[in-house]
Protein backbone atom coordinates (compact mmCIF):
# COMPACT_ATOMS: atom_id res chain seq x y z
CA UNK A 1 0.00 0.00 0.00
CA UNK A 2 2.25 2.87 -1.41
CA UNK A 3 1.68 6.23 -2.58
CA UNK A 4 0.02 5.73 -6.28
CA UNK A 5 2.29 6.52 -9.00
CA UNK A 6 0.51 9.23 -10.53
CA UNK A 7 -0.48 10.76 -7.48
CA UNK A 8 1.52 13.67 -6.49
CA UNK A 9 3.32 13.71 -2.80
CA UNK A 10 1.57 17.21 -1.76
CA UNK A 11 -0.20 19.91 -3.45
CA UNK A 12 -0.12 22.74 -0.99
CA UNK A 13 -0.43 21.20 2.16
CA UNK A 14 1.86 17.75 3.24
CA UNK A 15 0.19 14.60 4.27
CA UNK A 16 0.68 15.78 7.77
CA UNK A 17 -1.03 19.16 7.59
CA UNK A 18 -3.81 17.09 5.93
CA UNK A 19 -4.51 15.33 8.74
CA UNK A 20 -3.63 17.93 11.01
CA UNK A 21 -1.06 16.17 12.92
CA UNK A 22 2.53 16.79 14.18
CA UNK A 23 5.27 15.02 11.37
CA UNK A 24 6.64 12.80 14.75
CA UNK A 25 2.72 11.50 15.22
CA UNK A 26 2.35 8.27 16.04
CA UNK A 27 0.58 5.52 14.05
CA UNK A 28 -2.29 5.95 16.55
CA UNK A 29 -2.68 9.60 16.99
CA UNK A 30 -2.63 9.48 12.93
CA UNK A 31 -5.45 6.94 12.58
CA UNK A 32 -7.67 9.27 15.50
CA UNK A 33 -6.99 12.18 13.30
CA UNK A 34 -8.13 10.18 10.25
CA UNK A 35 -11.38 9.18 12.00
CA UNK A 36 -11.50 13.00 12.90
CA UNK A 37 -11.54 14.07 9.53
CA UNK A 38 -14.18 11.78 7.99
CA UNK A 39 -16.52 13.00 11.33
CA UNK A 40 -15.62 16.92 9.82
CA UNK A 41 -16.51 15.77 6.10
CA UNK A 42 -19.59 13.92 7.79
CA UNK A 43 -20.41 16.92 9.54
CA UNK A 44 -20.22 19.09 6.65
CA UNK A 45 -22.10 16.96 4.00
CA UNK A 46 -25.22 16.39 6.79
CA UNK A 47 -25.36 20.26 7.98
CA UNK A 48 -24.35 22.03 5.36
CA UNK A 49 -24.51 20.01 2.01
CA UNK A 50 -25.79 23.46 0.28
CA UNK A 51 -22.32 24.78 1.23
CA UNK A 52 -20.26 22.03 0.32
CA UNK A 53 -20.57 20.47 -3.51
CA UNK A 54 -20.30 16.84 -3.50
CA UNK A 55 -17.09 17.17 -5.94
CA UNK A 56 -15.44 19.02 -2.93
CA UNK A 57 -16.27 16.57 -0.21
CA UNK A 58 -15.08 13.88 -2.56
CA UNK A 59 -11.67 15.34 -3.17
CA UNK A 60 -11.66 16.01 0.50
CA UNK A 61 -11.77 12.11 1.31
CA UNK A 62 -9.67 11.27 -1.48
CA UNK A 63 -6.80 13.46 0.33
CA UNK A 64 -7.48 12.22 3.62
CA UNK A 65 -7.47 8.89 2.94
CA UNK A 66 -4.49 9.43 0.65
CA UNK A 67 -2.50 10.87 3.54
CA UNK A 68 -3.21 8.21 5.88
CA UNK A 69 -2.65 5.19 3.97
CA UNK A 70 0.75 6.85 3.00
CA UNK A 71 1.46 7.67 6.45
CA UNK A 72 0.19 4.61 8.55
CA UNK A 73 2.62 2.81 6.16
CA UNK A 74 6.02 2.93 7.84
CA UNK A 75 7.75 1.75 4.41
CA UNK A 76 6.02 4.35 2.46
CA UNK A 77 6.16 6.95 5.11
CA UNK A 78 10.04 6.93 5.65
CA UNK A 79 10.08 7.44 1.70
CA UNK A 80 7.63 10.29 1.99
CA UNK A 81 9.46 11.85 4.74
CA UNK A 82 12.77 12.39 2.52
CA UNK A 83 10.86 13.28 -0.37
CA UNK A 84 9.11 16.13 2.37
CA UNK A 85 12.50 16.94 3.86
CA UNK A 86 14.12 17.88 0.88
CA UNK A 87 11.45 20.12 -0.61
CA UNK A 88 10.98 21.76 2.63
CA UNK A 89 13.18 24.62 4.22
CA UNK A 90 14.88 23.76 7.17
CA UNK A 91 13.33 26.83 9.19
CA UNK A 92 9.71 25.58 8.09
CA UNK A 93 10.80 21.77 8.84
CA UNK A 94 11.49 22.71 12.47
CA UNK A 95 8.27 24.53 13.10
CA UNK A 96 6.32 21.88 11.78
CA UNK A 97 8.08 19.06 13.87
CA UNK A 98 6.42 21.08 16.47
CA UNK A 99 2.66 21.22 15.02
CA UNK A 100 1.47 20.08 11.88
CA UNK A 101 -2.18 21.70 12.43
CA UNK A 102 -1.63 24.22 9.89
CA UNK A 103 -5.18 23.03 8.35
CA UNK A 104 -8.32 24.58 10.80
CA UNK A 105 -10.94 23.29 11.96
CA UNK A 106 -14.14 24.16 9.71
CA UNK A 107 -16.54 26.73 12.26
CA UNK A 108 -19.01 23.91 11.22
CA UNK A 109 -18.01 21.28 13.67
CA UNK A 110 -18.89 24.01 16.34
CA UNK A 111 -22.14 24.82 14.88
CA UNK A 112 -23.20 20.80 14.68
CA UNK A 113 -21.20 19.63 18.11
CA UNK A 114 -24.79 18.50 19.30
CA UNK A 115 -25.30 16.16 16.39
CA UNK A 116 -22.01 14.86 16.02
CA UNK A 117 -21.77 11.24 15.73
CA UNK A 118 -19.53 8.80 18.34
CA UNK A 119 -15.97 8.92 16.94
CA UNK A 120 -12.32 8.31 18.36
CA UNK A 121 -11.01 10.85 19.95
CA UNK A 122 -7.70 12.74 19.16
CA UNK A 123 -5.07 12.50 21.68
CA UNK A 124 -4.20 15.91 23.29
CA UNK A 125 -1.43 16.84 24.25
CA UNK A 126 -0.63 16.29 27.85
CA UNK A 127 2.31 16.75 30.72
CA UNK A 128 2.77 12.85 31.14
CA UNK A 129 2.41 11.28 27.01
CA UNK A 130 3.34 7.63 27.58
CA UNK A 131 0.32 7.54 30.10
CA UNK A 132 -2.05 9.40 27.54
CA UNK A 133 -0.87 7.21 24.25
CA UNK A 134 -1.72 4.09 26.37
CA UNK A 135 -5.27 5.71 27.42
CA UNK A 136 -5.76 6.24 24.16
CA UNK A 137 -4.87 2.64 22.81
CA UNK A 138 -7.25 1.57 25.14
CA UNK A 139 -10.42 3.79 24.33
CA UNK A 140 -10.32 4.50 20.65
CA UNK A 141 -7.63 2.14 18.93
CA UNK A 142 -8.67 -1.04 17.71
CA UNK A 143 -7.25 -4.16 19.11
CA UNK A 144 -5.72 -5.17 15.79
CA UNK A 145 -3.36 -2.17 16.55
CA UNK A 146 -2.75 -2.41 19.96
CA UNK A 147 1.15 -2.94 20.57
CA UNK A 148 2.45 -2.90 17.41
CA UNK A 149 5.75 -2.60 16.83
CA UNK A 150 7.09 -0.58 13.76
CA UNK A 151 9.19 -3.88 12.73
CA UNK A 152 5.64 -5.88 12.75
CA UNK A 153 4.30 -3.08 10.83
CA UNK A 154 6.94 -2.99 8.21
CA UNK A 155 6.70 -6.44 7.98
CA UNK A 156 2.91 -6.39 7.83
CA UNK A 157 3.61 -3.90 4.86
CA UNK A 158 6.07 -6.57 2.93
CA UNK A 159 4.28 -9.28 3.12
CA UNK A 160 1.25 -7.54 1.51
CA UNK A 161 2.98 -6.65 -1.04
CA UNK A 162 4.26 -9.88 -1.57
CA UNK A 163 1.04 -11.34 -1.93
CA UNK A 164 -0.21 -8.53 -3.96
CA UNK A 165 2.80 -9.11 -6.60
CA UNK A 166 2.31 -12.48 -6.83
CA UNK A 167 -1.23 -12.79 -7.46
CA UNK A 168 -1.40 -10.35 -10.44
CA UNK A 169 -2.05 -12.39 -12.35
CA UNK A 170 -4.08 -14.96 -10.82
CA UNK A 171 -6.45 -11.76 -10.62
CA UNK A 172 -6.18 -11.17 -14.37
CA UNK A 173 -7.60 -14.76 -14.66
CA UNK A 174 -9.72 -13.73 -12.10
CA UNK A 175 -11.66 -11.01 -13.67
CA UNK A 176 -11.53 -12.74 -17.26
CA UNK A 177 -13.98 -15.31 -16.10
CA UNK A 178 -15.95 -12.63 -14.76
CA UNK A 179 -16.08 -11.33 -17.66
CA UNK A 180 -16.94 -14.26 -19.83
CA UNK A 181 -19.93 -14.63 -17.64
CA UNK A 182 -20.91 -10.92 -17.42
CA UNK A 183 -19.20 -9.21 -20.08
CA UNK A 184 -17.93 -6.75 -17.11
CA UNK A 185 -16.32 -6.53 -13.80
CA UNK A 186 -18.40 -5.22 -11.25
CA UNK A 187 -17.47 -4.65 -7.91
CA UNK A 188 -20.14 -5.68 -5.11
CA UNK A 189 -18.61 -7.07 -1.49
CA UNK A 190 -18.96 -10.39 -2.86
CA UNK A 191 -16.23 -9.64 -5.55
CA UNK A 192 -14.36 -7.57 -2.81
CA UNK A 193 -13.87 -10.95 -0.73
CA UNK A 194 -13.88 -13.15 -3.65
CA UNK A 195 -10.40 -11.05 -4.30
CA UNK A 196 -8.76 -10.70 -1.00
CA UNK A 197 -9.30 -14.93 -0.54
CA UNK A 198 -7.17 -15.52 -3.57
CA UNK A 199 -4.94 -12.56 -2.56
CA UNK A 200 -4.69 -15.10 0.74
CA UNK A 201 -4.85 -11.91 2.82
CA UNK A 202 -7.43 -12.32 5.93
CA UNK A 203 -9.38 -10.16 7.80
CA UNK A 204 -7.11 -9.89 10.79
CA UNK A 205 -4.43 -9.24 8.52
CA UNK A 206 -5.98 -6.23 6.80
CA UNK A 207 -7.12 -4.96 9.80
CA UNK A 208 -3.89 -4.80 11.24
CA UNK A 209 -2.62 -3.04 8.55
CA UNK A 210 -5.54 -0.68 7.38
CA UNK A 211 -6.15 0.09 11.36
CA UNK A 212 -9.91 -0.39 10.92
CA UNK A 213 -12.14 -3.05 12.72
CA UNK A 214 -12.50 -6.17 11.81
CA UNK A 215 -16.26 -5.42 11.97
CA UNK A 216 -16.13 -2.62 9.31
CA UNK A 217 -14.22 -4.33 6.95
CA UNK A 218 -16.87 -7.69 6.97
CA UNK A 219 -19.59 -5.31 6.90
CA UNK A 220 -17.86 -4.07 3.36
CA UNK A 221 -18.07 -7.63 2.16
CA UNK A 222 -21.30 -9.02 3.71
CA UNK A 223 -22.83 -4.93 2.44
CA UNK A 224 -23.99 -4.68 5.38
CA UNK A 225 -24.41 -0.76 5.33
CA UNK A 226 -26.24 -0.56 8.57
CA UNK A 227 -22.81 -0.74 10.36
CA UNK A 228 -22.04 2.59 9.02
CA UNK A 229 -22.96 5.86 10.14
CA UNK A 230 -22.66 7.51 6.87
CA UNK A 231 -21.91 7.46 3.26
CA UNK A 232 -18.87 9.25 4.56
CA UNK A 233 -17.54 6.74 7.05
CA UNK A 234 -18.64 3.92 4.19
CA UNK A 235 -16.26 5.47 1.40
CA UNK A 236 -13.19 6.59 4.22
CA UNK A 237 -12.73 2.85 5.52
CA UNK A 238 -13.94 1.52 1.69
CA UNK A 239 -10.87 3.74 0.53
CA UNK A 240 -8.58 2.03 3.19
CA UNK A 241 -9.64 -1.21 2.00
CA UNK A 242 -8.82 -0.85 -1.87
CA UNK A 243 -5.93 0.64 -1.30
CA UNK A 244 -4.60 -1.94 0.68
CA UNK A 245 -5.08 -4.49 -1.51
CA UNK A 246 -3.95 -2.62 -4.57
CA UNK A 247 -7.31 -2.52 -6.56
CA UNK A 248 -8.54 0.36 -8.98
CA UNK A 249 -10.05 2.91 -6.68
CA UNK A 250 -12.24 4.97 -8.81
CA UNK A 251 -13.98 2.25 -10.44
CA UNK A 252 -14.99 0.58 -7.05
CA UNK A 253 -15.83 3.58 -5.05
CA UNK A 254 -18.24 4.48 -7.75
CA UNK A 255 -19.54 0.72 -8.15
CA UNK A 256 -19.57 -0.12 -4.49
CA UNK A 257 -21.37 3.54 -3.47
CA UNK A 258 -23.52 2.73 -6.12
CA UNK A 259 -24.60 -0.30 -4.28
CA UNK A 260 -24.72 1.35 -1.45
CA UNK A 261 -27.04 4.06 -2.92
CA UNK A 262 -29.40 1.84 -4.50
CA UNK A 263 -30.12 -0.04 -0.78
CA UNK A 264 -31.16 3.29 0.76
CA UNK A 265 -33.25 3.85 -1.60
CA UNK A 266 -35.26 0.91 -1.16
CA UNK A 267 -34.98 1.07 2.42
CA UNK A 268 -36.92 4.62 2.04
CA UNK A 269 -39.49 3.30 -0.19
Amino acid sequence: MTPRENSPIHEGASYYQTLSVPSTATLVEIRNAYEEKLEEAHLEAFAAYSLFPEEETELKLLQYGQAFVTLANPIARAKYDDELQQETPDAEQADFRQDGSSISKPMLAEKTAGKKTETAPFPHKAKNKQTEEKLELTKSAPKEVVGQTQVERQDFYLNLAVKNELTEETLEEYYSKLRAHGGQVFFNGAVLKQIRELKSITLDELAKITCIRITYLKAIEDEDFKKFTSEIYLKGYLICYVEAMNLPLEQIIEEYIHLYNNHREAEKG
